[in-house]
């Protein structure tokens, strides 16, 4: 490590630099970033609904906050070391190598369980739209799986250019979404649920059920894990950049700029979406709620079929951002000797990990069948994946704020972009991820499905955690051996 913090990575007498440097544009790390998270704004974010309206409004403003104040730390941590490793390698150039490591493992398990969380959400949405049977559910991942793992490793560019045309693509279809639900907006009926003489007209059933806050506070904690569906993978955009200095600036604008866009598609989403046929209180319980929306602003029925597939692009533009950014990871962890050294191999020309690409995209298509079979098939694959994937996650951001309030107490003189809040921001983003926790837990407690997830999620990390104390005693013991023969 270089006085400034900063790590340098070399085996033998090659130096190994993340993939892909100086390709980046600052319009590519925001559609990235907006790409990775967009799906949450088609699917998902409805049960933080369980609180009603106002419930999920007060859940979006404590992710938003907590989002915000964890991108600046993440834009600054980067800025500071720009790096394919991102999380990993800020905790382990400020925390030490094992926390480190443990910070990789964690981000590992996000990104691939997200992954997963992709696959599953495409195989369903493709029975529904192709009124194919849903055990066909496995052969639409592995086409899926298939096409992303293609894009990621036939070139960083390339990927970047599709995932551009698909964010602008999955942007598009929401902002369609607002425009069109415009006209028939009526927060009144469909979320306070007044209704006049003429509504009722002789049926009571006309008038929807009022949605404001019906659960109170028990309500309210258990929609804040859906609510962090509309920004999560936000902090995967320093993992698609290169080293240097120009990465660095391109990654606090990309960052930032990103956010902004989530912020303002988050509250439109959540916004349109209840105070419009059929209302708040149905959507909370719709599985494809963004379906559900263009239903009833799109009354022409061959424009219907023509947006159901259009609105796959979202759930495309997600899944592809996880997948490159856990190849990426793996990548990273292996060049610095702490996964097998395959994982670290590029493909010649293209310049891109493929080793590690493509067992990302196989780990998350093993661990979705997995689940498969172990549930049936049921709609608990979904809520297994995504607890597993809240685990890694908030164990990943606890580090990163903590790397964060060390870099400003380590390097107070440091020239690179600094957040605006400093440390107390951070400690509020800490005191948050700790609270989504705390709600996470106590509604995960009602559900088997929650406590076998949480159990893997934890018996991964430990593993994980097992595999590299293991190896870094049979290092340390040929290390020994050396100097004993010398």
């Amino acid at each position: 490590m270089d006085p400034s913090g900063a790590m340098n990575y070399n085996q033998g007498d090659v130096t190994l630099s993340a993939p892909g440097l100086h390709q980046t544009k600052v319009y590519h790390i925001w559609a990235m970033g907006v790409g990775a998270v967009i799906a949450g704004d088609f699917f998902g974010w409805q049960s933080s609904l369980v609180g009603g309206f106002l419930g999920a409004c007060i859940s979006l403003g404590l992710v938003t906050v907590l989002y915000l104040l964890l991108s600046l730390c993440i834009a600054e941590l980067a800025s500071f070391k720009p790096d394919a490793g991102g999380p990993y390698t800020y905790v382990s150039a400020l925390l030490g190598p094992n926390l480190g490591f443990l910070s990789g493992l964690c981000e590992a398990l996000k990104v691939i369980t997200v992954g997963g969380v992709g696959i599953y959400a495409i195989g369903s949405y493709m029975v529904q739209i192709t009124d194919t049977d849903p055990s066909w559910q496995p052969l639409w991942w592995l086409a899926f799986v298939l096409f992303f793992t293609l894009v990621n490793v036939v070139g960083l560019k390339f990927s970047f250019h599709v995932e551009l045309a698909i964010t602008l693509i999955s942007v598009t279809v929401l902002v369609v979404f607002y425009l069109g639900a415009i006209p028939k907006f009526n927060f009144d009926k469909w979320v306070l649920g007044n209704c006049d003489s003429d509504d009722l007209s002789g049926n009571s059933s006309a008038c929807p059920q009022r949605w404001l806050y019906p659960n109170g506070l028990d309500g309210l904690s258990a929609g804040v894990s859906f609510a962090l569906w509309f920004y999560l993978g936000i902090e995967e955009i320093p993992m698609v950049v290169g080293e240097g200095s120009d990465d660095s600036k391109k990654v606090v604008v990309g960052i930032l700029s990103a956010m902004a866009t989530l912020t303002v598609l988050s509250g439109c989403t959540l916004l349109f979406s209840c105070a419009i046929e059929p209302g708040a209180y149905a959507i909370s319980t719709d599985n494809s709620p963004l379906l559900t929306g263009y239903r009833t602003i799109v009354n022409h029925g061959n424009w219907f079929e023509y947006f159901s597939w259009v609105i796959v692009v979202g759930f495309v533009a997600s899944c592809m951002s996880f997948l490159l950014c856990a190849g990426r990871l793996l990548f990273a962890m292996s060049r610095d000797g702490l996964l097998p050294a395959p994982l670290s191999r590029l493909l010649p020309k293209a310049d891109t990990p493929y080793i590690a690409l493509i067992t990302s995209s196989v780990l998350s298509y093993a661990i979705t069948a997995l689940l498969y079979c172990i549930t049936g098939g049921d709609d608990q694959v979904g809520s297994a994946l995504i607890n597993m994937a809240l685990f890694g996650a908030l164990v990943s951001y606890f580090l990163q704020c903590a790397s964060h309030i060390k870099l400003v107490m380590k390097y107070p003189n440091r020239t690179c972009y600094k957040s605006p809040f400093g440390i107390p921001g951070t400690v509020v983003c800490l005191f948050l991820c700790l609270l989504s926790y705390a709600c996470i837990i106590k509604e995960g407690l009602k559900s088997l499905i929650f406590l076998y997830s949480l159990i893997g999620a934890i018996l991964c990390v430990l593993l994980g955690m097992a595999y590299h104390f293991v190896k870094l005693n049979v290092q340390k013991r040929r290390v020994e051996n050396y100097d004993s023969l010398n």
